[in-house]
């Protein structure tokens, strides 16, 4: 078995905590594993949160490796990402090739509409 990579997704307006708190649970998990925890975000550039917080992601979409897990954040910003064709793209992209894809509260939709989630 090879290195885990998860990779969190970043959005405008995505619930810090969502997606901070994630971070911070893989990063601790990743301490003497062979895990690395990254950042995505459609384009690469700085990204801001719900409350302000701007953080510079790891990845675009375009260069992310490849993930054996994927998370998607809630928050306000869901409305918007729900209807963006390259965050929907990207996670169809990427999900098949994953062991785990999940999301935080309103992630979730944002996982149904990329029809990634069932059952809901």
């Amino acid at each position: 078995m090879g290195r885990t990579t998860v990779g969190i997704v970043l959005f405008p307006d995505a619930e810090e905590l969502d997606w901070a708190g994630p971070y911070e649970v893989f990063a601790m998990a990743a301490m003497g594993q062979e895990m690395d925890v990254v950042t995505i975000a459609q384009t690469g550039e700085l990204v801001r949160g719900a409350k302000g917080l701007r953080v510079m992601p790891d990845h675009s979409f375009e260069s992310a490796p490849r993930l054996d897990v994927v998370l998607v954040p809630g928050g306000q910003g869901t409305q918007q990402e729900m209807e963006n064709p390259a965050m929907l793209e990207f996670l169809q992209r990427v999900a098949p090739g994953c062991t785990w894809v999940t999301s935080v509260c309103t992630g979730a939709a944002i996982l149904v509409k990329a029809r990634l989630a069932t059952g809901c």
